[in-house]
């Protein structure tokens, strides 16, 4: 039998999709459908650089650049915004199937990879959801009303506090419980270890964000 990867059914009708790809003999990677979600990521983000946004970090800069300047400092803030919509994707598709596969029981290398391609898919989602927000109303991940940056900032000023806050959203949540589940039926792990390996790799991920945050403000002040 030949998995064939389903995304939105994947997400309404996980119980046979992911009994599918127990039993599957043969596991594809469906690069067509990560194609699809790098490019709906894409769209995302060339939207995102078309109305500036993501660039409000700039604006105590204004007085010590030129018009040129600073509008090209938007400019490649817009450009890095796009190759992140593919490169982070990538690297979180391969970095979390390695993670899976390493520290999960008789999970196969293809079967994270075919999990996490939801996981992207997942993510995905919720960026377009978030856009309408962030061109109309200003909004951005952390201040997004999917997550908990601005639950956070009403307990502390830190700002890279609120910044990991900021990354634990719906969309998480849901991507987390997705994994879950999934290698709950793929895995021969107790599920308490499973939920350990899913919550710690995206703590990981979270933390280095946060730190990449701290750098390009340590650059940017």
């Amino acid at each position: 039998m030949t998995f064939r990867l389903e995304l939105c059914r994947s997400l309404k009708d996980p119980d046979t999709k992911f009994d599918q790809l127990q039993i599957a003999e043969v596991v594809p990677l469906n690069l067509g459908k990560i194609t699809f979600i790098l490019f709906l990521s894409l769209i995302v983000s060339c939207i995102q650089a078309y109305f500036a946004l993501n660039t409000e970090g700039l604006s105590h800069l204004i007085a010590d650049y030129s018009t040129n300047e600073f509008e090209l400092a938007k400019f490649l803030i817009g450009f890095g915004g796009i190759l992140d919509a593919i490169v982070s994707p990538l690297t979180y598709l391969l970095f979390t199937s390695l993670w899976f596969w390493v520290f999960l029981d008789e999970v196969h290398f293809r079967q994270a990879f075919v999990v996490n391609t939801i996981s992207i898919f997942i993510f995905t989602i919720g960026k377009m959801m978030l856009l309408p927000f962030e061109i109309w109303l200003g909004v951005n991940s952390v201040t997004s009303p999917f997550a908990l940056g601005v639950v956070a900032h009403l307990f502390t000023i830190n700002e890279y506090l609120i910044y990991f806050f900021g990354h634990i959203s719906i969309f998480l949540l849901w991507t987390m419980i997705i994994q879950i589940y999934a290698f709950s039926r793929l895995a021969t792990n107790r599920k308490v270890v499973i939920v350990l390996v899913t919550v710690s790799v995206h703590v990981l991920i979270i933390l280095f964000t946060v730190f990449l945050q701290y750098v390009v403000t340590f650059f940017y002040s």
